[in-house]
């Protein structure tokens, strides 16, 4: 007598995927943990890139806020003057 020939379950069938056995599942999972390790490593690239390039704009918005802000204060200055030399 086989096994499986019992009329019962097989132990390597998955039921409800066609006739996709066991093996082929495994076959699959495999393949497809290979090609998200590197979909995870070029995403963890590209995260690391990201946060490089959001440094840099953080520091580039830091030096402008201050350049601004000295700009505003000469600027004020400059219109304190102006109204001191209309009012003499």
């Amino acid at each position: 007598m086989e096994v499986g020939s019992s009329g019962g379950p097989d132990k390597n069938q998955v039921y409800g995927l066609s006739n996709t056995t066991a093996d082929n599942l495994w076959s699959a999972r495999s393949v497809s943990t290979v090609g998200s390790s590197q979909s995870i490593s070029s995403s963890q690239s590209e995260f690391v890139a990201l946060q490089q390039h959001t440094t840099q704009l953080i520091e580039k918005y830091d030096h402008l806020s201050a350049e601004y802000a000295q700009l505003k204060a000469s600027h004020a200055q400059q219109r304190a003057e102006s109204e001191q030399l209309k009012v003499s």
